[in-house]
């Protein structure tokens, strides 16, 4: 039984407008596209990408509100490390965007730490959220939290 090699051009795995490098012509505008498109939808495919889009992409829209609240930052073990009040400025069904935070220490702890909210709204009073820093925002100055829990106080 003989074997059967494959030679470049016999295989199909681009579009069959596309030639080999050391052909003087130019290629086929529509081939370009179509090699881009292939290219891109790979790379669109790639973790690295993805990862990327990630870190920069939002779950959910974000919906503008003023709901004052108090504040409290507690540590992993769950010590409570300073308390304040503070403004929630936008909010999504997974995170929030907390600004104006007064704290008694003025400072976020340099280890990880947990974010509880105690909305004092009439409209939202004794809901509170517990949630997990994701950025420090600049300006305005506040806080982006990532939702893990949103409870009822009786």
């Amino acid at each position: 039984m003989a074997s059967v090699i494959a030679q470049p051009e016999s295989v199909e795995c681009l579009p069959a407008a596309l030639r080999h490098v050391d052909t003087a012509e130019r290629p086929d505008p529509a081939c370009v596209r179509s090699v881009e498109k292939l290219v891109f939808r790979a790379a669109a495919k790639a973790p690295e990408f993805f990862d990327h889009l990630c870190a920069h992409y939002r779950e959910t829209r974000r919906i503008m509100v003023d709901i004052p609240c108090e504040i409290r930052l507690l540590l992993r073990d769950g010590t409570l490390f300073d308390a304040g009040s503070a403004v929630v400025r936008n909010v999504s069904p997974s995170g929030a965007l907390v600004l104006s935070i007064k704290l008694e220490k003025g400072c976020y702890p340099a280890r990880p730490f947990k974010v509880t909210l105690l909305l004092k709204s009439d409209e939202y009073k004794g809901f509170g959220i517990e949630a997990t820093p994701v950025r420090l925002a600049l300006e305005p100055a506040g806080l982006g939290v990532r939702f893990d829990e949103i409870f009822v106080n009786a």
